[in-house]
């Protein structure tokens, strides 16, 4: 990343997480501004900060360690490739039987952004693999992902009512997806016909950590395979997404 787009301050901030990682409740705010050649002026504000919310911790001694925040993300960086290794352990046998390759995604902004995806041996896919990402309202997978939302946090993901529509098929206004979303609560899974990709379509569900929705999976396949297969891979992916799903 160029220079010219650094944020000094977490710059700073990186530094001390940094210095706490291999020596906590060491350093106190002296220590660290002459370690790091921080003012104390600067540095003082920065660690109040840091402290508030909890990404550092302050005991009797005025020494810093690292606070329960960092702990929480460092848990929660791990289980989401906990979460990866088991869809891909899980999602093998789906693909097999349905012979169409399967996908788990997460919601970034107004966008699925694709996770992992376990590819059939077949001679037509659709790209959707790790790191692509797709309009949410143009998939089955952002349907699924956004299940829950009401209608003040569907208008937070997208502000203006009129939306992009990538093939003629694709939902072109907030109002409209609303209305789906409506129909994807009632069925438990959602559908895109053509919507995100012409000749392509889709099914997929939820899933779900302690209630909250984490994740989404989904079967994509070319529409000619679609009719004759649409009743088993819905059924196989909303298996799967409840297979994902655990309240731990």
């Amino acid at each position: 990343m160029e220079q010219k787009y650094a944020v000094p301050a977490l710059d700073r901030a990186h530094a001390v997480l940094t210095l706490l990682t291999e020596e906590p409740y060491k350093w106190k705010l002296s220590d660290l501004s002459k370690h790091l050649g921080i003012s104390k002026s600067t540095l003082y504000s920065l660690l109040q900060t840091m402290e508030r919310l909890q990404w550092i911790n302050r005991d009797r001694n005025e020494t810093y360690a690292l606070g329960s925040a960092v702990g929480d993300l460092g848990s929660a960086y791990f289980r989401q490739y906990d979460l990866i290794e088991e869809f891909r352990r899980m999602a093998e046998p789906v693909m097999r039987k349905l012979q169409e390759s399967v996908q788990m995604a997460r919601l970034d902004g107004s966008e699925v952004l694709y996770l992992t995806k376990v590819e059939a041996p077949t001679p037509v896919q659709m790209v959707s693999g790790p790191g692509i990402r797709i309009p949410a309202h143009a998939t089955g997978l952002g349907k699924s992902l956004m299940i829950d939302m009401d209608a003040e946090q569907v208008s937070r993901v997208f502000p203006q009512e009129s939306l992009h529509k990538i093939t003629v098929h694709t939902i072109g206004s907030r109002s409209a997806f609303l209305q789906e979303l409506e129909k994807v609560r009632v069925e438990g899974y959602s559908l895109d016909i053509q919507e995100g990709v012409m000749g392509f379509c889709c099914v997929a569900a939820p899933v779900r950590r302690l209630g909250t929705v984490v994740a989404a999976v989904s079967c994509s396949m070319p529409i000619h395979h679609w009719e004759g297969k649409k009743d088993e891979t819905v059924n196989e992916i909303r298996s799967l997404a409840k297979r994902m799903s655990t309240n731990i």
